[in-house]
């Protein structure tokens, strides 16, 4: 028995994988500016960090969506070029490549990860206040807040 494949469609699929969140992210990024103000007693300050948490949920999961779908297009592609030019000998590189994939979507996904807890300061406190960390949970953001913590104003 041989295993028939089709590279061109392979590379088709591949690129319309990649496309499904880049059309889409227009949509979430609407979402990032857009920070609740309830006021500065304590139940509205809870109220919005509930809010940012989750709107940053949904912003961040898009996110991860996207660079899964791209990273999954570009190996695909490199996928199909493989088996094009395969015999024998290029199947530990073709396997390889396959567990390459999940890896590069963990290591892309953890990197956006980073940069958006060290990029995103929302409403954050004044920031010349003694002890202000712009990755610390009291910074406002709803990246890292611990959400069971008390709030205070």
């Amino acid at each position: 028995m041989s295993t028939s494949f089709d590279a061109d469609a392979i590379e088709a699929a591949a690129g319309k994988i990649g496309k499904i969140m880049k059309d889409h992210m227009g949509t979430f990024e609407a979402l990032k500016p857009h920070w609740p103000n309830a006021g500065k007693f304590q139940l509205a300050v809870w109220l919005e960090r509930v809010v940012d948490d989750r709107r940053n949920g949904i912003v961040a999961h898009a996110e991860h969506l996207r660079i899964a779908f791209e990273t999954f297009e570009k190996k695909l592609k490199e996928l199909a070029k493989e088996f094009e030019e395969a015999d024998g000998k290029n199947a530990d590189k073709i396997n390889k490549s396959i567990l390459d994939f999940e890896r590069a979507v963990v290591s892309d996904v953890n990197k956006f990860d980073d940069n958006t807890e060290k990029e995103q300061h929302n409403f954050t406190e004044d920031k010349e206040k003694k002890g202000f960390s712009p990755n610390s949970p009291a910074d406002g953001d709803g990246y890292n807040d611990n959400l069971k913590e008390k709030v205070t104003t």
